[in-house]
């Protein structure tokens, strides 16, 4: 287990602190206390200021001995918790030591490389030791000029350290520009395919390879998604989509460059698949599709596919939300969901009314969209509602039409079915900042305080127009407030260094979340986007949100009934005032950024009398026993109601 002595901060804090039921409000500043140097926490509120947060020397510590040292709440009768709160440096960079860097980029290569790194990433359990691995993939290598792809695998130690795989694993050379990670015949491993975004390759086409149970990949020769011959996919995801217990294949099309189709194609158990694309995908049109995710945004047990689209210049760069009616079959409704485009154009501009009015002689469906790329579900609210985040690359400009009106970053909040399952758009109420250069976004719950939050990677090539951090680079990383704002916190996270500037973290391609060392909390993995001369990516540990209360859940299908993956499961903890809802998904965003698949949750906010209640997606929904599920654990839940625990 890892070997970090602030791991022991979680077996330091008060009792109450742990596991408590939580009032419905978070204590003030002088009541959050702060790890000192030797782990311990002050149990005097007014020591609190002084209390470093430091990371100590390493000491070796098991992190099953700190689970079974938490005891289980009471629900009945308990005492509010503190919510601990870090302001700065909450996550501290063990890249190098982890062993993520090796190989990342090529010293002093033999021929050029147009960009010399590993940025496309994510995790994925390859191995089914229930502990996430990493997968890497080159970004933008020159096939057509003798330079290959080139993926990289990194197996998780479960100490905080990985090791370089890659060419075990058989995945190293695949020459494809992204991975989906899947079991697609039930037999308990992560399959995957194998997508290709570059055109004009002879005889190369999407490949699907199975794995052998531990993590030794191979071709599937037949497996029908060989045939496609359109190769500009930018992300591909996995989901039963016609509700028959296997894991069917929807691609996304056409990147920031390319108008095509997306795809759609069935599983029919064994990993063949077949191509269902013109029968079953109503709505569906030519477009740079550049990113996907399934998510059920209205509640009614079935896999919808949200895609953003790049280009404004494109046919109005219009989303697609492709409503799955039960069987698999799809419908675009993005138009009448208010998702397509937005009215509004803008933030960021010298002139008043932009991101706020709507563009004059335009309408749904013919406003200008937006340059699309990450797209991510939540629930943000606490409603028990799908909402989305998507991140756009928008210029402002006041002279120019397609710029003034493109749409930006959204956070698009469900509002149900009493409003038609619409979506409206409440970035700038929520007080998120405006960043030009915004690509990759996740939501997530970083601290555990039990509200969702957003983390965005930033191309860096817009910086040098605008003055503050905001509107730089730097990772960003925005902490959701009690009433429902944002704070920016990314600079002071200790992700970003302003120190080292390029080096970390400014420039950002893909980035995941999964809790590596399974201390309860989600740490960080970022891939570093070349800025000349080769770059590596990051790992960060997160050391705040174990300090809170917390739950990781594993749902694991019966491959019959439910996929094994359990694809489209969601659980739901409800108290007397909100509702927790996470939902496994496959992949999200551009180019498949991948985060862990365990429903993770923070419960710094959680009421004392609570209900927790899964949902498979076979439609069985059971309910279970907090004290069977406990807290501040892992539980492993087996279709449809066995409760594990490890």
């Amino acid at each position: 287990m890892l070997g970090y002595s602030y791991l022991r901060l979680a077996l330091a804090l008060p009792l109450v602190a742990v596991i408590g039921c939580s009032s419905s409000e978070d204590s003030s500043p002088a009541e959050q206390p702060k790890p000192s140097l030797d782990g311990s926490v002050p149990t005097d509120a007014s020591d609190a200021s002084d209390a470093s947060t430091d990371v100590p020397p390493d000491l070796p510590i098991d992190a099953s001995e700190e689970a079974d040292a938490l005891e289980q709440p009471d629900t009945q009768a308990c005492e509010p918790p503190p919510i601990l709160q870090i302001d700065e440096d909450f996550f501290v960079d063990i890249s190098e030591e982890s062993g993520i860097q090796d190989e990342n980029f090529v010293e002093n290569p033999p021929v050029s490389i147009p960009i010399n790194d590993h940025s496309r990433l994510g995790f994925a359990d390859i191995n089914g030791d229930g502990f996430d691995d990493i997968v890497m993939h080159s970004l933008f290598p020159n096939p057509k000029a003798g330079i290959p792809f080139e993926h990289l695998v990194f197996v998780n130690q479960q100490d905080g350290t990985f090791t370089n795989v890659s060419d075990a694993s058989g995945l190293r050379d695949i020459q494809a520009g992204f991975f989906a990670f899947a079991d697609v015949d039930n037999d308990g491993d992560q399959d995957v395919f194998a997508g290709l975004d570059i055109t004009d390759l002879p005889n190369m086409r999407h490949q699907l390879l199975l794995n052998d149970g531990k993590g030794v990949f191979t071709v599937l020769a037949d497996s029908g998604l060989e045939k496609i011959t359109q190769t500009v996919a930018s992300n591909a995801v996995f989901g039963d989509f016609d509700g028959d217990g296997d894991l069917d294949l929807f691609i996304a099309n056409g990147q920031t460059s390319y108008l095509a189709l997306d795809l759609l194609w069935l599983n029919d158990g064994t990993g063949v698949f077949t191509n269902v694309t013109a029968t079953h995908l109503k709505g569906n049109r030519a477009a740079p599709s550049n990113g996907a995710v399934a998510c059920d945004y209205d509640n009614d047990g079935d896999l919808d596919l949200f895609v953003s689209v790049y280009g404004v210049s494109q046919g109005g760069a219009q989303n697609f939300l492709f409503e799955n009616d039960g069987t698999g079959k799809f419908k675009d409704v993005a138009v009448e969901r208010g998702f397509a485009s937005l009215p509004t154009g803008n933030y960021w501009t010298e002139s008043t009314g932009y991101g706020t009015e709507p563009e004059p002689g335009k309408g749904p469906g013919t406003y200008v969209g937006g340059n699309g790329f990450g797209i991510d579900c939540a629930d943000v609210n606490h409603d028990g509602l799908m909402d989305i985040l998507i991140t756009n690359i928008s210029h402002p400009s006041s002279t120019d039409a397609s710029r003034k009106w493109s749409d930006p970053t959204q956070l698009l909040i469900n509002q149900g079915a009493a409003a038609g399952w619409t979506f409206k758009n409440e970035f700038l109420e929520r007080g998120l900042p405006f960043n030009e250069g915004d690509v990759d976004g996740a939501l997530m719950d970083y601290d555990n305080d039990g509200r969702i939050d957003i983390s965005i990677s930033r191309d860096k090539k817009y910086e040098s127009s605008y003055t503050e951090p905001d509107q730089k680079s730097w990772f960003g990383l925005m902490h959701q407030q009690p009433d429902g704002t944002f704070k920016s916190v990314g600079v002071k996270s200790g992700i970003n260094d302003p120190q080292l500037e390029w080096l970390r973290m400014k420039g950002a391609q893909n980035h995941a979340w999964s809790d590596i060392d399974h201390d309860g909390d989600l740490d960080l993995l970022v891939g570093g986007r070349d800025t000349g001369g080769g770059r590596p990516n990051f790992l960060f540990k997160n050391i705040v949100g174990s300090q809170n209360r917390w739950l990781a859940i594993r749902m694991i299908g019966d491959g019959v009934k439910v996929n094994r993956d359990a694809i489209g499961a969601r659980v739901t903890i409800q108290d007397d005032e909100r509702v927790f809802l996470r939902e496994v998904r496959a992949t999200r965003g551009m180019y498949n950024s991948m985060d862990t698949r365990v429903l993770h949750f923070g419960l710094g906010i959680l009421g004392c009398s609570y209900q927790i209640e899964a949902r498979w997606p076979d439609g069985t929904t059971v309910s279970l026993d907090p004290q069977a599920v406990g807290m501040n654990r892992y539980v492993t839940l087996r279709y449809p109601d066995a409760i594990e625990i490890p």
